[in-house]
Formats: structure tokens, C-alpha cells, sequence
């Protein structure tokens, strides 16, 4: 899936904090990347659509807390349109 260039400063900001958790991350280090996010004004959506390929789900720290390291990284790359 890709995404509107705009998306690429969300995702890369994404990729750099799940990066830096380490490879197992509990609810609480999940809900803090998504607080990161939310609070520089990323486009929460478009991580969730970079993610789970979908607009609706479970809560994105959910998400971000169930995703192996590699796979959420792969996933927000994958969907980093150069601008």
C-alpha cells in the first residue's frame, strides 16, 4: 500500500521510535510512540493504513505492540512514497 508523500513524515518518525524500543514492546511503550506521534502531529491514520492495511481496528498502540519489530518497520517503509 502506498501512501501521499505527506504520510513519509509520520512514517519515518515511526520507524525511528520503533527502532529505538527494542524488539518486544509493552502497552505502555506502545501508547508512548503513539503519544510521540500524536503530539508532532503525525498522521495517525495513515500509520494505522502503513500497518494494518485498514482504516478501522483495535487501538493503533495495540497494533504497534502485537507487530514484530521488523514487520511494523517493513510495513511503514514499504509504504513511504518518495516525495
Amino acid at each position: 500500500m502506498e501512501l501521499p508523500p505527506e504520510s513519509s513524515p509520520t512514517l519515518e518518525r515511526f520507524v525511528e521510535l520503533r527502532r529505538a524500543s527494542g524488539n518486544h514492546l509493552d502497552e505502555n511503550a506502545a501508547r508512548s510512540i503513539v503519544r510521540e506521534l500524536k503530539a508532532v502531529g503525525g498522521e495517525l491514520r495513515t500509520l494505522r493504513l502503513a500497518l494494518t492495511g485498514a482504516e478501522r481496528g483495535p487501538e493503533l498502540w495495540a497494533v504497534v505492540a502485537a507487530l514484530p519489530v521488523e514487520v511494523a518497520i517493513e510495513r511503514a517503509r514499504r509504504a513511504v512514497v518518495p516525495g
